[in-house]
């Protein structure tokens, strides 16, 4: 083994046992903290539409909006299943590259609306009315903070290419 030097950054191998389990458990209280991040924003998105479609949506109990949120990441998944033959016919056309971005944006759109009508259906305790309003505004919350985000990441951008 080669000796470290001091600007070197040190490789797992290097790494003594005590290290090693002190950064897996650092690794795993991040994980877990993105994950809990992650589960609360999309619970707080579930809340938002089932306040702004109370009129619409009926649940039985509040844990039926946990259950809506414990059923976003499969029925996205599931939805993003249908939507793959659709990107991938899209990769293989010959237009031109803003076509193929606003194509994405498109086909991105209709993939979260699939996923916010598969959770409608599949959470029990749900009872929506007309499925397709609250799905068109967890689709438009979703576009919201996505534009919200992009915005910010150029305004940082900028700020960090200006003090370069």
């Amino acid at each position: 083994m080669e000796p470290k030097r001091s600007g070197d950054e040190p490789t797992w191998a290097s790494l003594s046992t005590p290290e090693k389990v002190s950064a897996a458990l650092a690794m795993a209280a991040l994980g877990l903290g993105v994950l809990a991040a992650l589960g609360t924003a999309t619970l707080a998105g579930i809340f938002v539409v089932a306040l702004l479609s109370s009129n619409l949506i009926e649940a039985d109990n509040a844990s039926s909006l946990v259950w809506a949120a414990v059923l976003c990441p499969p029925c996205g998944l599931l939805a993003s299943v249908f939507a793959t033959a659709a990107r991938l016919a899209l990769r293989l056309t010959a237009i031109s590259d803003r076509t193929k971005r606003h194509a994405e944006t498109a086909i991105s759109v209709a993939t979260t609306f699939l996923g916010a009508l598969l959770v409608e259906s599949f959470t029990p305790g749900l009872h929506v009315e007309h499925p397709w309003l609250p799905a068109l505004l967890a689709t438009l919350l979703v576009v919201l903070v996505n534009l919200v985000i992009n915005h910010l990441e150029r305004r940082s951008g900028r700020r960090s290419s200006d003090a370069s």
